[in-house]
C-alpha cells in the first residue's frame, strides 16, 4: 500500500510538472503574442491577469486582483460584434468582439476581445476567460484610410463637378464661335476673308478637340467611358478617317495613302465612333510629326471565321520617330518628347493615351515600333463580330437644303446666340421654328401647338430642361420627340436626360451634320403621292370654316382663296414695314390677318401672330425680325398648299 502511494505521488508530481510546463508554455505563447489574459469568477471578479493585460490596462497585478473589469476599465459604449454574431450567443460558447475603452491614464484604446466560459471537473461554469488584443494601431489606420478615402472621393467629386461646369461654360461660347464661323463661311467671301475664316474655324475646332480629350480622360478615370455595340462598316470608318485628314496631309505635301483589304465583311459590330476617334488620333499624330515623306494607312484581315473577323489597323510614317526612352512614357498623360518652352509641335499629349485606353476597352493593345529620325509604325488588332449590312445607314455626303421642309420645331434655349445659330440651321433644313427661352415658356407653347420635334436646352432659368421634359411627359401626356441640347458630356448626365423622357441628345458645340442626323429619325419624310395632295402634311385645318359654311363647299373654297390673297398681301406689307422700321404697322398687319389665321386653323401660327401683334414697339429688333420671318415662312407654305389644292 505504501509503495502504491509512493507510485501515485510520483505520478502526480509527474503530471503536475507536465501541467506546469504546459501552462508555462501557453503562458509564454500568450505573452509573446502580446495577448492580455484575464480569468474571472462567476461574479466577474478578477481571479488572474497576466503581465501583458496589466501593461494594456495601466493597472498592476495587485490592483487588478479581486476587482471587476467594468470598474477599472471605462468602456466608451462602443461594442462591435463580429459580422453574423448575436448577443444571445454569449451563453456557453466563445464570443469575439471589438470594444473601445480608456485605460487607467484615460488613454483611448481599441481591444479585440475573445470571451469563453470556464468549467470545473463537474461541468459547472465557474467563470470566464478573456483574451485581449490591442488593435488601436489597426483602428487608427482604418480611420486614416476611411478619411483618405473620403478625401479622395470628395476630390474626385469636386474634379467631376469642376469638369462638368468647365465643359458647360466653355462649350456654350464655343458653340457660338463655331456656329458663327459656319454661318460666315456660307457668305460670299473674298479669298483673304475665306482664309481668315478657315483659320478661325481650324483654331476653334482645335480648342474643341483639346476639351474633348480632357473630358475623355475624366470619363476614363471615372469608369464612365463605355462602348456601343452597333452595326457599322470598318471600311467606311477607315475611309472616313482618311478623308478627314487628307487635306491636312496635302497641306504638308505628304504622300498619304490608304489600303483596305477587300475581304473585309460588309459590316461589323462595335463602337463606330470610338474606332474612328482612335484612328483619327493615330493618323493625326503621324501627319503632325512627319515633315516629309509618307503616311501609309492599312486595314488588313488577319483571321476570318463564321461569326467574327480579326482586323489589323496599321499606320506607318517617315516622321521624326521616337527614342526608346520616350517610348516607355508615350502613354503617360500630357507626355511629349519635346517638353521645352520652344517645342515645335503643339498639343496636349493626350491623344495616344486616350487611343490606348479605348483599344484596351475593346480587348486589344497598341503596339509601336519606332526609331529616332526614321519613322514610326503603330498597329492594333480588333476582333469584331460580323454585322448585318442591311442595318447600315449610309449618310448622304451633303445635307440637302429644305430636307425637312414643313416640319414644325420648338427650340428651347435661354442663350440668344445659341438659339440664333440653331435656328439658322433649322431654317436651312426647311423647318418652321418656334422659340422659347425657358422650360415654362416651352410648356405653354406645347399646350397650344403641335410640334414634330422639341430641341431642349438643359440649364435654363425659371424651369430647366429636365423639369420641362417631365412636365410634358407626365402632366401633358405628350410623346412629342425631345432632343436635348446639352453642354454636359458626361454619361451620367446623358442617362438622366434619357431617363426623364428625352429621346436623344446633341452635345454643344455641334455641327450641322450632327444636328441633321440626330433629328433625322424623328423627321423622316414619308413619300407623298403627288396624285393625292390630301396625303401631304397640311399646315391648315378647314374644320372651323366647314362648320361656319353649314355644308356650303363654295363658301369654304371662296374663303380659302380670299385668305390666300390677304396672306400674300400681308407678307409684302410685313416685309416693307420691317425694312422701313415701321413697327406699329407690323402690329396692325398682324392684327388684321389674325382672324383669318384662326378661321383657317393654322395652329402653328395662333400663338405667333398674337405675339407679333403685341410685340413692344421698343422691343428687341432681332427677336422681332426672327418672329416675323417665321410667320412669313409659314404663311408662304400655307399659300403654296392652297394653290396646289386648287
Amino acid at each position: 500500500l505504501f509503495g502504491q502511494m509512493l507510485i501515485n505521488i510520483r505520478n502526480r508530481q509527474k503530471w503536475e510538472k507536465q501541467l506546469r510546463l504546459q501552462e508555462e508554455k501557453y503562458r509564454n505563447i500568450i505573452a509573446n503574442m502580446n495577448l492580455g489574459l484575464v480569468e474571472v469568477d462567476i461574479d466577474q471578479n478578477i481571479l488572474f491577469a497576466n503581465q501583458t493585460f496589466s501593461e494594456m490596462s495601466g493597472y498592476s497585478l495587485e490592483q487588478l486582483k479581486g476587482q471587476t473589469i467594468e470598474k477599472l476599465i471605462i468602456p466608451e459604449n462602443v461594442r462591435v460584434l463580429p459580422e453574423g454574431a448575436d448577443e444571445s450567443e454569449q451563453d456557453g460558447i466563445v464570443v469575439s468582439y471589438e470594444i473601445s475603452v480608456r485605460d487607467r491614464n484615460n488613454n483611448p484604446h481599441w481591444w479585440f476581445v475573445s470571451e469563453a466560459p470556464n468549467y470545473n471537473d463537474r461541468g459547472q461554469q465557474t467563470g470566464s476567460v478573456f483574451i485581449h488584443l490591442d488593435i488601436t494601431g489597426q483602428k487608427n489606420l482604418e480611420l486614416e484610410l476611411a478619411r483618405a478615402k473620403s478625401t479622395a472621393e470628395d476630390a474626385a467629386k469636386s474634379k467631376e463637378i469642376f469638369l462638368a461646369n468647365m465643359s458647360h461654360e466653355i462649350r456654350t461660347p464655343l458653340n457660338v464661335i463655331i456656329g458663327m464661323i459656319r454661318e460666315l463661311s456660307k457668305q460670299n467671301l473674298g479669298a483673304d476673308q475665306r482664309f481668315y475664316v478657315a483659320q478661325s474655324d481650324s483654331a476653334a475646332k482645335h480648342l474643341l478637340t483639346i476639351l474633348n480629350h480632357i473630358l475623355d480622360m475624366a470619363k476614363i478615370e471615372s469608369g464612365e467611358l463605355t462602348l456601343e455595340e452597333k452595326d457599322f462598316s470598318v471600311s467606311a470608318v477607315a475611309s472616313n478617317a482618311y478623308s478627314i485628314l487628307h487635306t491636312q496631309a496635302s497641306e504638308k505635301n505628304l504622300d498619304f495613302r490608304i489600303r483596305v483589304d477587300r475581304n473585309l465583311h460588309e459590316a461589323q459590330i462595335g463602337d463606330e465612333g470610338r474606332i474612328r476617334q482612335v484612328l483619327i488620333n493615330i493618323l493625326g499624330n503621324a501627319i503632325k510629326f512627319t515633315e516629309k515623306g509618307s503616311v501609309e494607312f492599312s486595314v488588313d484581315l488577319v483571321e476570318d471565321s463564321i461569326d467574327e473577323q480579326c482586323i489589323r489597323f496599321s499606320v506607318a510614317d517617315t516622321g521624326i520617330g521616337m527614342s526608346e526612352a520616350f517610348l516607355e512614357k508615350l502613354f503617360n498623360k500630357f507626355a511629349q518628347e519635346q517638353s521645352d518652352a520652344n517645342r515645335k509641335y503643339e498639343g496636349t499629349g493626350l491623344g495616344m493615351t486616350i487611343a490606348r485606353e479605348m483599344v484596351l476597352l475593346m480587348g486589344s493593345e497598341i503596339h509601336i515600333e519606332s526609331k529616332k529620325g526614321e519613322g514610326t509604325t503603330i498597329t492594333f488588332e480588333l476582333r469584331l463580330p460580323k454585322g448585318n449590312a442591311s442595318k447600315l445607314r449610309y449618310a448622304a455626303g451633303k445635307i440637302e437644303k429644305d430636307a425637312y421642309s414643313g416640319k414644325h420645331i420648338l427650340i428651347v434655349e435661354d442663350n440668344d446666340m445659341n438659339r440664333f445659330i440653331a435656328i439658322q440651321s433649322l431654317h436651312y433644313f426647311g423647318c418652321l421654328v418656334d422659340e422659347a427661352t425657358n422650360g415654362r415658356e416651352a410648356a405653354e407653347k406645347v399646350k397650344k401647338n403641335n410640334y414634330d420635334l422639341i430641341l431642349m436646352d438643359i440649364q435654363m432659368p425659371v424651369m430647366d430642361g429636365l423639369e420641362a421634359t417631365l412636365f410634358i411627359r407626365n402632366e401633358l401626356k405628350l410623346t412629342t420627340p425631345i432632343v436635348a441640347l446639352t453642354a454636359n458630356a458626361f454619361r451620367h448626365d446623358i442617362d438622366r436626360y434619357l431617363k426623364a423622357g428625352m429621346d436623344n441628345f446633341v452635345t454643344k458645340p455641334f455641327s450641322e451634320e450632327e444636328l441633321f442626323y440626330k433629328i433625322e429619325p424623328f423627321l423622316v419624310q414619308r413619300p407623298v403621292n403627288k396624285s393625292k395632295p390630301e396625303a401631304e402634311t397640311m399646315l391648315y385645318d378647314l374644320t372651323t370654316l366647314q362648320e361656319l359654311s353649314r355644308g356650303d363647299t363654295n363658301f369654304v373654297n371662296k374663303m380659302v382663296e380670299v385668305f390666300a390673297e390677304q396672306a400674300e398681301k400681308a407678307i409684302l406689307e410685313l416685309d416693307d414695314a420691317l425694312h422701313r422700321k415701321e413697327f406699329q404697322q407690323i402690329n396692325k398687319t398682324a392684327h388684321r390677318i389674325k382672324p383669318g389665321i384662326d378661321n383657317m386653323g393654322i395652329k402653328s401660327l395662333t400663338g405667333k401672330i398674337r405675339e407679333l401683334e403685341l410685340f413692344p414697339i421698343e422691343g428687341d429688333e432681332h427677336e422681332r425680325a426672327l418672329l416675323l420671318e417665321d410667320v412669313k415662312k409659314t404663311l408662304l407654305a400655307v399659300c403654296d398648299q392652297i394653290r396646289s389644292r386648287s
